[in-house]
């Protein structure tokens, strides 16, 4: 068997598990699967302590670990890029993984969410991720269209040609 490589990642990718509870997940493609590598918050709060320390390490000051501490938090999942796909699905039991004989179709779309109040109304894009297998369908919501809805599909199809809409 040939090494598995990651191709890209969809950060923060969110799905209902209740009226107001969701889980989120880093959808990790490789160039054979999809990885579904979920967010825990014992993962979220080692790779800030991680961006901390090594800012820190730098001689970086409270303000300098505490910028350090929140791009951590923006840019979760850039750790997976590089990782080995045996140890993203090792991570957590909550993590699985989707190969081509798994998944009927994959709709990835660009969706508009509005939030504020009336006088000052923002509006951001998010990428809407519909993933049917056997099992089901399970629809993903991503925080922001991180990466571009084109260079999201053209992941997907790398892995999941025609499957992909």
């Amino acid at each position: 068997m040939t090494d598995e490589t990651v191709i890209g990642v969809i950060p923060t990718a969110r799905i209902k598990t209740g009226f107001f509870s969701s889980k989120a997940y880093t959808l990790v493609f490789t160039d054979r699967r999809l990885i579904l590598a979920e967010m825990t918050k014992d993962l979220v709060n080692a790779q800030i302590e991680r961006s901390r320390a090594a800012a820190k390490e730098q001689g970086g000051g409270f303000l300098s670990q505490w910028g350090a501490q929140l791009k951590s938090s923006f840019s979760f999942g850039s750790q997976y890029r590089g990782a080995d796909p045996a140890a993203i699905l090792a991570e957590t039991p909550g993590n699985s993984a989707l190969g081509p004989a798994d998944v009927r179709s994959i709709k990835i779309e660009r969706k508009t969410r509005s939030s504020g109040s009336d006088d000052d109304v923002t509006e951001q894009q998010f990428l809407k991720i519909t993933v049917e297998t056997a099992a089901g369908k399970q629809t993903y919501d991503t925080d922001a269209e991180k990466p571009k809805l084109d260079e999201a599909r053209a992941m997907a199809a790398s892995v999941f040609g025609p499957a992909v809409r």
